[in-house]
């Protein structure tokens, strides 16, 4: 066994290490996927969530930006060839605050090897790797937007890239449908902004764009101190429309997914949808605190899908689109209405 294949065999280790004691119900669902797959995924999510975790520390911005962008250096160097090479590091890290909490070498050595290895077998294009980080570093420069489509740019950033690198992974049948793959990425990282409207608020953050609250009568300080109001309920039902909107167009994936991708991502898309759906019952609810699915819900949507009988029941297209005139209502979950 050389060096380099213990490297990759190491580094596959500690990103499912990595994955597993995020505790993240995400990483449950890798467990829908062949074991190859799985295992990128896990290397996906790895890479995900110590980038996130850079950007959320309790480092001063400067030094979390700095150590952001020594990341996506050494990101791109490690994307470039083929086959098991060493770690490359890029250069500047002795002035990255060495006493600080944050092994970026450790995180290089336990994440790239793995990352790049995925990235070769499935074919991911490393500009979505690198969005990935490009959206954490947009976090920490802007948390206001004065239209929809800057919130849709960094939307994209932050849950369209991740999406689209996920879907390499899963597999599809070319051509993906490109705008679908986007608008499902938005419509997951819009459900998010929705539920974390008094999270939000609490950080100073605004994340729903001030050209909608304007047109609604609302000012910055009415998001900054949410409270029950018939203004800030219709901006919150308006939004939660295009939400809507949004996961119907990303439905359109399934129909080119490969059919060992299809559970995780029918799990993923009815979770979110569903979650949508409790904010757009009560948005009142998103004032006060962090909405979220109550156990049985999500012991519901999880036996759903790894209980075969009960995921080949499952609607396709799910019951939340199927309210057009002449849809078609399928019952087997690998059949595409």
């Amino acid at each position: 066994m050389t060096a380099e294949f213990k490297q990759l065999v190491s580094s596959y280790a500690a990103v499912r290490r990595i994955s597993r004691q995020s505790g993240s119900s995400f990483y449950r669902s890798f467990w829908l996927l062949p074991r190859q797959k799985r295992d990128a995924m896990s290397a996906l999510y790895a890479f995900a969530r110590v980038t996130d975790d850079l950007g959320d520390c309790d480092e001063p911005m400067a030094l979390r930006r700095s150590w952001l962008q020594w990341w996506r250096q050494t990101t791109a160097m490690n994307l470039i060839g083929q086959g098991n090479q060493p770690v490359r590091l890029a250069d500047g890290l002795e002035n990255l605050s060495p006493n600080a909490s944050v092994d970026l070498v450790r995180h290089a050595t336990d994440i790239m090897p793995a990352l790049r290895h995925a990235a070769n077998r499935y074919e991911i294009p490393s500009r979505y790797l690198l969005e990935i980080i490009d959206g954490v570093m947009a976090d920490q420069q802007k948390n206001r937007f004065d239209t929809f489509e800057q919130l849709e740019h960094y939307c994209y950033l932050v849950a369209s890239a991740v999406g689209i690198a996920c879907l390499h992974i899963w597999g599809f049948r070319s051509p993906l449908p490109m705008q679908a793959a986007v608008d499902c990425g938005l419509a997951f990282q819009l459900t998010n902004i929705l539920r974390d409207v008094s999270e939000d608020a609490a950080r100073g953050r605004i994340y729903l764009p001030r050209q909608h609250y304007e047109q609604h009568g609302l000012e910055e300080d009415d998001l900054l101190h949410p409270r029950r109001d018939a203004r800030l309920r219709c901006l919150l039902l308006d939004e939660t429309r295009r939400a809507a909107e949004l996961f119907e167009s990303g439905w359109r994936v399934w129909d080119s997914l490969h059919e060992d991708g299809r559970p995780m991502f029918s799990m993923m898309w009815r979770t979110y949808r569903k979650l949508l759906q409790r904010i757009m019952d009560d948005p009142d609810a998103v004032v006060s605190r962090r909405v979220s699915l109550g156990m049985r819900d999500r012991i519901g949507i999880v036996s759903n899908h790894f209980v075969g009988p009960l995921y080949r029941r499952l609607p396709v297209p799910p019951l939340e689109l199927t309210t057009g005139e002449g849809r078609r209502v399928s019952t087997h979950g690998n059949d595409p209405a």
